[in-house]
């Protein structure tokens, strides 16, 4: 049977991206990118580059939004006076011509500050913007009448540092989390929620995805930003749910040291939900039974079980990846 470690990876598995839909993207927006730099739609668009949780790698399924910047051209949407346009103009001039082609009749709208195409499996939102300096854009604000600043590829640059840091373990543990909180009503930001795994594990290492995932449980609620939320009551919300959960995965991590590797599985099942593969008590309790016995057996084939393969050594315990005797 599968550890509790090895039933975390499955989880990771699970909701990561396939090849296939990878694939998939990759050819949407390479059609989306040709429509929008097309010199005969006067969008005047100088280049589109992908951002958010598609650029960074912590994209889960189902999929969702794909993030798309579309860099226009200032010189050529400048008023007489050297002003910027009003977003909405630019918006509406923008969904305008993709509702005309053929591959998007009827699937463009324009959501807020940006324009989504609506796709049957994804959608993608592109954001029209003008670049600055130094890594800075102006993009039209929530209020569709000025424009406001974003730096969108820093955060991808600070993720990727402390990816590299972390061992090229943080965006599969940031991918967790986004699955609790897609399962909990997506109660925090997705962006923010990479935002406080950097904070985190920039100061704070660890050796595998219980211990990275529970990290971030202990630790989230002293790195969220109330700002990022809609309402006060939103935030105490939020808090309240990572304390709940935080407490259960604790619980979790003492029954594991206590040789209660079923238990703990229960535990990770219902604080993650229907991702997290199905937990058989008895058989776990037979496995932790088999470990410390010394009769627990291993195969390439068969992976770990008590029947087939070869004896593996008594141990108390499995954690952090190696058996603790």
């Amino acid at each position: 049977m599968a550890t509790l470690l090895q039933s975390i990876e499955t989880l990771i598995d699970n909701i990561t991206v396939t090849d296939r839909q990878e694939e998939n993207i990759k050819q949407s927006l390479s059609n989306i990118e040709g429509y929008l730099k097309d010199k005969e739609n006067n969008l005047s668009v100088e280049r589109t580059f992908t951002t958010g949780s598609y650029e960074r790698d912590t994209i889960i399924r189902p999929l969702n939004d794909i993030d798309m910047f579309a860099v226009l051209k200032f010189d050529d949407w400048k008023d007489q006076y050297g002003n910027f346009p009003g977003p909405q103009s630019v918006l509406t001039k923008i969904k305008n011509y993709l509702n005309s082609l053929n591959d998007y009749k009827d699937k463009v709208k324009q959501d807020r500050p940006c324009v989504t195409i609506e796709l049957s499996d994804k959608n993608f939102d592109i954001l029209p913007s003008f670049k600055l300096v130094d890594g800075e854009y102006r993009i039209p604000n929530f209020d569709l009448t000025t424009w406001t600043y974003s730096y969108p590829e820093q955060l991808t640059i600070d993720l990727d540092n402390t990816h590299k840091q972390c061992k090229n373990k943080l965006k599969p543990t940031i991918k967790a989390i986004k699955y609790w909180n897609r399962e909990n009503g997506k109660i925090i930001p997705s962006y923010h929620v990479e935002e406080t795994a950097i904070n985190i594990f920039k100061i704070t290492s660890f050796t595998n995805y219980e211990e990275s995932i529970r990290l971030w449980f202990n630790n989230a609620e002293y790195h969220l930003n109330s700002q990022k939320f809609d309402s006060s009551n939103d935030y105490n919300a939020v808090i309240k749910k990572i304390k709940r959960d935080k407490e259960k995965l604790n619980d979790a991590k003492k029954k594991y040291d206590e040789r209660k590797e079923g238990e703990a599985m229960k535990i990770w099942k219902d604080v993650f939900g229907k991702e997290f593969p199905t937990v058989d008590v008895e058989e776990a309790q037979n496995f932790s039974k088999s470990l410390s016995e010394g009769t627990l057996k291993y195969s390439i084939a068969s992976g770990l079980s008590t029947s087939l393969g070869n004896a593996v050594g008594a141990s108390k315990g499995f954690f952090n990846g190696l058996f603790q005797k």
